[in-house]
């Protein structure tokens, strides 16, 4: 597998332009509207030149390979980022991660298999470059995407040595905020102030918490059971045949299903079908698009009275 640097920069351009259709669809399932694409040469990021409309808000897409990354951008001042990104609903989230998904397949050589991909709109598309430690000598790859009346410029950025920081969200304090109590003697004083002409007051219940949407907020045991690999398959047909017929089998039979070709196919999680989708073609690979998630089964138990002996 070949290694994430500025080396494999012409590799880049040359899997940019082979699968440019391919990315222009991607882009118009989970962005909306028509892309075309258009890529340049490949070239060297300057972190004092950076590209227009970095200094405000954009789409930021991660694409990570052990402890390096690629950064890939789309600010926001080109008209072709939705204002849904700024606070995506739950199939918002599934547009974006899809997307990242499939351009970390598109914008990138076979020899590259990204383990980790994520996109996420942020305020300041500048300062999440400078987070992520841009390496020395680092390449860029300018990608021109057009639809309809706007423009923009897709930014490919790589390597990046510190990725896991790409896409952090800094907190802000609250307006109006004091940093009185930061230090000791300010801890101090605002005590003496408290102390001072003020009858103690009834303790008050804590305010509920907001639950957390994200995993990452889940205790540690539970985070390792993420990591848990489990066969997934896609399941075309699937119908019973006599033994006899089976073992008549040789090369040229042929099975008649009664699927039709146009019925969605089956998302298979070890042995629970948990969605459905379509076949996709990704590059030369195959895909799968969840179009509808799947429900469990429901069991129904009937609850007896118990018998008096």
């Amino acid at each position: 597998m070949a290694e994430l640097n500025p080396d494999i920069a012409a590799v880049v351009v040359e899997a940019c332009q082979a699968n440019a259709d391919e990315a222009a669809g991607a882009l118009g399932r989970a962005l909306g509207g028509s892309f075309t694409l258009k890529v340049g040469e490949a070239g060297s990021f300057d972190a004092g030149a950076t590209p227009a409309g970095f200094d405000g808000s954009g789409l930021m897409l991660l694409f990570r390979v052990g402890d390096v990354g690629m950064a890939v951008a789309l600010p926001a001042a080109s008209g072709l980022v939705p204002d849904w990104c700024a606070a995506p609903d739950a199939t918002g989230e599934s547009k974006l991660a899809t997307l990242a998904q499939e351009l970390s397949m598109l914008l990138a050589p076979e020899s590259i298999e990204f383990g980790e991909f994520k996109a996420r709109r942020l305020d300041n598309l500048t300062d999440a470059i400078a987070r992520a430690m841009v390496a020395a000598g680092a390449a860029m790859v300018a990608i021109e995407l057009t639809s309809g009346e706007k423009s923009g410029q897709l930014s490919l950025i790589w390597p990046l040595e510190a990725p896991a920081e790409l896409l952090a969200v800094t907190a802000a304090g609250p307006a109006g905020s004091s940093t009185t109590a930061k230090t000791p003697l300010g801890r101090e004083l605002g005590a003496e102030r408290q102390a001072v002409g003020k009858a103690p007051k009834a303790p008050r219940a804590p305010e509920p918490t907001a639950v957390p949407r994200g995993l990452e907020s889940l205790p540690k045991y539970s985070q390792s059971l993420l990591k848990i690999q489990v066969p997934v398959s896609v399941r075309l047909a699937a119908k019973k045949e006599p033994v006899q017929e089976v073992i008549t089998l040789a090369p040229g039979s042929i099975i008649k299903f009664e699927k039709g070709c146009d019925e969605l196919l089956q998302m298979i999680v070890g042995e629970h079908t948990i969605a459905e989708g379509e076949a996709v073609k990704i590059g030369d690979k195959f895909g799968f698009r969840v179009t509808s998630m799947l429900m469990p089964r429901e069991h129904f138990v009937p609850v007896k009275k118990p018998r008096r002996a």
